[in-house]
C-alpha cells in the first residue's frame, strides 16, 4: 500500500482501521511508530474498540498446567493456537471465570485472593478481601456493558448456622463485596455458567438437579426439570446461544458415548441434540478413561477438552459437524503420558476449557 495514502489519512480514521484489526495483527503493527505503540492508552481508540465486535472472535482457553501463569487460546476463526502469558500476575494463580474480555483468577494460597485482568492489555487488579476467607467452590463473572462494570459471584465458601452455603457478590461499580442469598442445603459441582441474567450449576448425588441463582434478585432456587440426562459423574453444564445444555456419557444399544442435551424451557425436559461419533469418543477417552470433561460454548460452537490433555474438539450446532482441534504446538509435551502435578487436589478443581473474547476496551477497573 502507498505510504502517502496512510500519511494523508486523519488520525481518527487510522484509529478506526486499527480498532478493526485482529488482536495479533494489531500488536505486530504497534512497532511501526511511537504513536501506534502508545495508542492502546488512547481514550478515543478504546472508544472505537468498544463499538466493534472483536475481529478475532472468541478464543477457547486451556490452561497449560505445567507452566505457571500461561493460558493457551484456540481461535476457531483462524484455526490457530495462541500463547497468552499472565506473567504480570503473582505466582500460583489459576483462572476461575471469564466474561467480556476479562478473566477472573484465584490464588492457590490463603486467603485465596481474587484477581481480575485483561490478558491482552495486561492490566490487572487484586479485588478487596472477601468476607469469607475460605476458597469459594463456585466463581462466576458477569459483565454489564451499560454501566461499564462487572460482578463476581463467589459461592460456597463456608456453611452458615442453618447449614446453608454463603454467597458473596463483588460489584466493580462500588468496588466492594456484599453477602447475598445463601445457597440451598445441597452439594453442588464447581462449574457454573451464566445465561440470561442467571447463574446455573448442577447438584451432586442421587437426587441431582439444576440450581439457578437470579443475579438481579440475588436468590437461589432449584429448577424443577424432568429427569437429568447422562451419567451423574460425567455431566458438564454449558450455555450456547442463550440456551442451557449438558454434556455427559450415556449408553445406547449397550454402547457408551458422549451426548449433548439442551433444556426446553417450556416443558423443562432435556432434549438430546447430538452424539459424538464413536471413533472420536474412543480416541478422547482411550488413555484417560476417567470422567473428567470440560466444555464451553459460544455462538453455535461447543468446545470439548479433557483435564490435563492436549486433545480438543469442537461441535458446530448449525452445521451439525464434529471436528478435532489442531494439536497445540505450544504444549511442551504433546503426548497424554503426563505426570500429575504435586498439588493435584488443587488443580483438579480448576477451570479448564472456557470461552474468552479478546477485547482491548475491557478494563478490570470501573470507568466512571
Amino acid at each position: 500500500m502507498d505510504e502517502r495514502l496512510w500519511g494523508d489519512l486523519r488520525e481518527e480514521l487510522v484509529d478506526r482501521v486499527l480498532a478493526r484489526l485482529p488482536i495479533d495483527s494489531f500488536f505486530r503493527l504497534r512497532a511501526v511508530c511511537k504513536r501506534w505503540n502508545a495508542i492502546i492508552h488512547s481514550h478515543s481508540f478504546i472508544s472505537d474498540c468498544s463499538q466493534v465486535t472483536s475481529p478475532l472472535g472468541h478464543y477457547f482457553i486451556k490452561a497449560d498446567r505445567r507452566a505457571d501463569r500461561v493460558l493457551l487460546g484456540y481461535s476457531c476463526a483462524l484455526s490457530k493456537w495462541h500463547r497468552i502469558a499472565l506473567d504480570f500476575l503473582p505466582m500460583q494463580i489459576q483462572p476461575a471465570a471469564s466474561a467480556g474480555g476479562l478473566v477472573c483468577l484465584v490464588a492457590d494460597y490463603r486467603p485465596f485472593a481474587l484477581f481480575v485482568c485483561n490478558p491482552i492489555t495486561k492490566v490487572a487488579r487484586q479485588l478487596p478481601p472477601r468476607i469469607c476467607k475460605r476458597r469459594p467452590r463456585i466463581v462466576c463473572m458477569v459483565v454489564d456493558r451499560w454501566v461499564q462494570g462487572y460482578k463476581i459471584i463467589a459461592a460456597g465458601g463456608y456453611r452458615t448456622d442453618d447449614d446453608r452455603w454463603t454467597t458473596e457478590v463483588f460489584d466493580s461499580v462500588t468496588s466492594s463485596w456484599r453477602v447475598s442469598g445463601s445457597l440451598l442445603q445441597e452439594e453442588f459441582t464447581k462449574r457454573a455458567v451464566c445465561c440470561r441474567n442467571s447463574l446455573y450449576c448442577l447438584t451432586c448425588g442421587p437426587n441431582s438437579g439444576l440450581l439457578e441463582y437470579n443475579i438481579q434478585h440475588e436468590v437461589w432456587s432449584r429448577v424443577k426439570t424432568q429427569r437429568m440426562p447422562g451419567n451423574v459423574k460425567s455431566r458438564q453444564l454449558f450455555q450456547c446461544k442463550g440456551r442451557i445444555g449438558i454434556v455427559g456419557k450415556a449408553s445406547r444399544n449397550q454402547t457408551l458415548g458422549l451426548c449433548i442435551w439442551f433444556l426446553d424451557l417450556k416443558t423443562l425436559k432435556w432434549v438430546e441434540y447430538g452424539r459424538m461419533p464413536p471413533d472420536m469418543f474412543d480416541r478422547l477417552y482411550k488413555k484417560w478413561p476417567c470422567d473428567s470433561m470440560y466444555c464451553a460454548g459460544y455462538d453455535d460452537i461447543i468446545f470439548f477438552t479433557r483435564f490435563y490433555s492436549p486433545l480438543g474438539l469442537i461441535f458446530s450446532l448449525s452445521k451439525y459437524q464434529w471436528e478435532w482441534v489442531p494439536p497445540c504446538p505450544l504444549l511442551r509435551d504433546g503426548s497424554l503420558n503426563i505426570p500429575r502435578p504435586r498439588n493435584w487436589s488443587v488443580f483438579q478443581h480448576e477451570l479448564d476449557g472456557f470461552s474468552f473474547e479478546p477485547r482491548l476496551d475491557a478494563s478490570p477497573f470501573h470507568k466512571a
